[in-house]
This record gives structure tokens, C-alpha cells and sequence, in this order.
């Protein structure tokens, strides 16, 4: 039998799983939550934001794999003795270039006009626009990329990526949860979290990027 890890890899290991945490925040503050609350008033509340979720944890995973991978074909070098390396600021500015993108949008924000039609939405569209709005949004890409590099620094594989996975898919469980426990009040109180979210969202988006950039190139 071979011996244990140390104590003090495993404390490091959930402490740089702890630190890619708040970027399922960026994954989902926008489109993603707003039609995880949509769905959630819609003809098949349940089958519709299962088939969402489903579908929003496999687009993680792929994006995941996705960036993780050309990270390895790349061969960019991971951060040796604590130094920031040229991807660590290539990240950065990235997140940078969001935040400053976030901050210009924060008046104009508003809800898209294709999600007033998701009430009448099939458990199989429900799939499609999880997968692809994890996917394919620039938030989130941003947000991926972000992660992948911290494992990447930290000598950690993409299956550690899991927690961003998992934090993404509960955040956005969270309107159907309150549907199951609060049935017809959660589905009332529903528009009025959808405007909350659709005129804050950016600033939830903003402090978490500071943070990112913070941990990042301390």
C-alpha cells in the first residue's frame, strides 16, 4: 500500500479549490440565472430546470476539458517558487478587460427579449440553452480560462475543476430549490429577484473579478 499524501498537500489542495469558488459567480450572474428563474415559471418548472441543469454542468465540464487541454498542447510553463508568470498576466488582464467591460454595462443592463418565450420552453431547449450558455458565453469562457490556469499554476489536474462545476450548478439550482421547498410564493417573488439580479448583477461580477485578480498575481 502506498503511503498517504501529506497533510499539508491535501490542506493546500482545498485551499486552491476554495480560491476558483467565487468565479462560479461569473458563471452564472447574467443570462444563465435569469433563465434558471424564467424556467422555474414556466408549464414544466421541474423536467425544465433539471434538463437545464444537466445540461450547464456538462457545458462546464467541456469547457474545462477544452481549455485545459490546449493549456497542455501549448506546453505553458505553471508557476515555479511562487513567481507570476506571462500567463498569470495574460489572465489578469483578461479579467481586467471584463470588468471593465461589466462596469460600462451596468445601466444598460436588461433582460434579452428571446427568454419572455422560455415559459413556454421543452425540457429539451431547457438543455440546449444550459449547455450552450456555459459554453459559449464570454463571461464564462473568461471565467474557465481563469480557473484553468490557477489549476494549471498550482500543478493540479482538470478533474479539480469539479468545484467550479458543482458551485456553478447549485447556484443556478437555486430557483427551482426555493420552488420545491416554497411552491407559488417562490414562484411570485420570481420577477422581483429577476429585476434585482438583471441591476446588480454587475457589481456581484466586479468584486469577484477584483478578488480573482488579487489572488492571482499576489
Amino acid at each position: 500500500m502506498g503511503r498517504p499524501p501529506p497533510l499539508r498537500h491535501h490542506h493546500k489542495t482545498v485551499d486552491t479549490r476554495l480560491h476558483i469558488l467565487p468565479l462560479a459567480l461569473i458563471m452564472v450572474m447574467g443570462p444563465q440565472i435569469l433563465t434558471s428563474i424564467f424556467l422555474v415559471t414556466s408549464r414544466e418548472p421541474v423536467k425544465n430546470s433539471a434538463a437545464m441543469l444537466v445540461g450547464a454542468a456538462l457545458g462546464a465540464c467541456t469547457s474545462i476539458a477544452i481549455w485545459y487541454g490546449l493549456v497542455t498542447a501549448l506546453h505553458i510553463r505553471a508557476r515555479e517558487g511562487g513567481g507570476t508568470t506571462t500567463a498569470d498576466y495574460v489572465v489578469a488582464g483578461l479579467l481586467v478587460l471584463l470588468g471593465i467591460h461589466v462596469f460600462r454595462g451596468r445601466g444598460t443592463a436588461s433582460v434579452p427579449k428571446w427568454m419572455t418565450a422560455l415559459q413556454e420552453a421543452e425540457p429539451k431547449r431547457a438543455f440546449s440553452l444550459g449547455y450552450v450558455l456555459i459554453l459559449l458565453m464570454p463571461t464564462d469562457i473568461i471565467a474557465v480560462i481563469a480557473t484553468v490556469n490557477y489549476l494549471h499554476d498550482h500543478h493540479m489536474s482538470q478533474v479539480h475543476g469539479w468545484t467550479l462545476v458543482v458551485a456553478t450548478v447549485a447556484l443556478l439550482a437555486i430557483p427551482i430549490a426555493a420552488y420545491l421547498l416554497l411552491g407559488r410564493r417562490a414562484r411570485e417573488a420570481m420577477p422581483g429577484i429577476r429585476e434585482w439580479l438583471t441591476a446588480n448583477a454587475w457589481l456581484v461580477n466586479l468584486v469577484v473579478i477584483v478578488y480573482f485578480i488579487f489572488q492571482l498575481l499576489k
